[in-house]
């Protein structure tokens, strides 16, 4: 038996199960929208120009401002020195959480401007009093003030401690040295400081000091070492 041909669809037929796919249709904008779509572009363009170009002249201006600052003034740091500590009071006690240091005294911080012209302005300043095995002995703070140029001044700071200290041989250890003044201490000294100039003053920034370990019969026998300063992460012996 012969076997059935397919019937053939005729001209135009369409499947009824095949959707209808519409072809794109492209919308024709109006040359008015191209051509304001280019201006806003190029404005665009000239304010992010103009706007660098200020930025560039104002920061060429400032660097200039800078240079020709520190070539009339030619400004300088400030120069730190331990100048006296004193103990009026110091000694280890029990308490209920163990052994504490209660220790006061009066730490001298010497402090000199040697600018020709310039003051120097400082915000308000803390200094802390380290011992042995990093012990606090006390810390002080004194309020801002202004160091006028050529003028050395000794800041006097009242300190205070009532540490808990973490091994009772610690306390043996920092009241044996006492007695015998071979106690090493350290003085780190923050502060904020500027420069000023008649009725003129700078910005203020961030400067920590270190005054070295040194005995206390050093320091009772006038030894007045120089401190360092760090700024910028720069370490600077003076």
């Amino acid at each position: 038996m012969s076997q059935m041909q397919p019937l053939k669809k005729p001209p135009g037929f369409k499947d009824p199960t095949i959707p209808i796919q519409m072809p794109p249709r492209k919308v024709n904008l109006p040359p008015s929208f191209n051509a304001q779509k280019k201006k806003n572009r190029s404005c665009c363009c000239r304010c992010f120009c103009c706007c660098f170009l200020i930025i560039l002249i104002l920061l060429l201006l400032l660097v200039c401002a800078c240079g020709l600052f520190y070539l009339w003034f030619d400004p300088k740091l400030p120069v730190f020195h331990l100048r006296s500590l004193e103990f009026t009071k110091f000694n280890v006690s029990e308490s209920q959480d163990g052994q504490r240091l209660n220790a006061q005294s009066t730490l001298g911080v010497e402090l000199k401007n040697p600018n020709v012209e310039l003051k120097i302005v400082y915000g308000d300043t803390r200094v802390d009093l380290k011992g042995e095995s990093d012990v606090n002995m006390g810390a002080g703070e004194v309020v801002g003030f202004v160091l006028e140029n050529r003028k050395v001044k000794v800041v006097k700071f009242v300190m205070k401690s009532n540490e808990l200290l973490y091994d009772d041989s610690i306390g043996k250890l920092i009241m044996n040295g006492f007695k015998n003044k071979n106690l090493r201490v350290s003085v780190d000294v923050s502060t904020d400081i500027g420069v000023g100039y008649k009725g003129w003053k700078s910005w203020k920034i961030r400067v920590k000091v270190s005054c070295g370990s040194l005995r206390l019969k050093q320091i009772e026998n006038g030894a007045t070492p120089k401190c360092g300063i760090t700024l910028f992460n720069w370490f600077d012996l003076n």
